[in-house]
């Protein structure tokens, strides 16, 4: 496994950044922290692998996404556009054999299937809880969970089956900075109240699916 880091400062145990002139950062709150590092880029996070679909292939609710199933048609071009992890990043990152997979590229990927494919690419990268709430908020995401729909002494019927949910979430205004709207701009006026990529947890700690929403209003 390639696991990469800089020792540093550890931040939330797996975001690390550095420069020169901001140790007294590490005294602030956790959202000065991230925004430094949205301002500063000097900041990257440990993974454990880098994830592709011949190794880890797309899950949807702790099933294989591929032809035999119903929504194959649906996801069937993000998962070939987005091969692997790299795909997901920015182009300066894709060629890099240490990337920082903080570098995802919104504007390209989208906030539809691609980012669900892209963003399961990346949290079975990380492979842990923590780095993954760590990548959310570094992204400006609120995070909710990770939350059990099952009791502990449940006994999972495959290695696969989802037993935990963990939500990302933006706010309008955080969603329309990546995903403008001319008219909603114009009209004063917005349809979608929230978007949401929800991943599912296996028994294992194991995110087993990635999928989006818009709730609208």
């Amino acid at each position: 496994m390639n696991k990469f880091r800089i020792e540093f400062l550890s931040i939330a145990s797996s975001l690390v950044w550095f420069c020169t002139g901001y140790a007294a950062l590490s005294e602030n709150a956790p959202e000065d922290i991230w925004e430094h590092c949205q301002t500063s880029e000097t900041c990257t996070i440990e993974y454990d692998h880098l994830s592709n679909q011949e190794d880890e292939p797309y899950l949807f609710l702790g099933y294989v996404m591929e032809p035999e199933q119903a929504r194959w048609e649906q996801f069937r071009e993000a998962i070939q556009t987005y091969p692997d992890v790299k795909s997901c990043l920015l182009k300066d990152e894709q060629n890099k054999e240490v990337p920082n997979l903080l570098k995802f590229d919104w504007a390209r990927v989208g906030t539809g299937d691609g980012a669900a494919v892209c963003v399961f690419r990346v949290t079975r990268s990380l492979g842990d809880p923590d780095r993954i709430q760590n990548w959310f908020k570094y992204h400006e995401f609120e995070v909710a969970g990770p939350y059990r729909y099952f009791s502990e002494d449940f006994v999972p019927t495959s290695e696969n089956q989802p037993v935990a949910t963990m939500t990302g979430y933006w706010t309008t205004e955080q969603y329309r900075r990546h995903t403008p709207s001319l008219i909603a701009k114009l009209v004063g006026l917005d349809a979608v109240r929230r978007y949401e990529i929800i991943l599912s947890i296996s028994y294992e700690n194991q995110v087993v699916g990635s999928t989006t929403i818009r709730i609208v209003k």
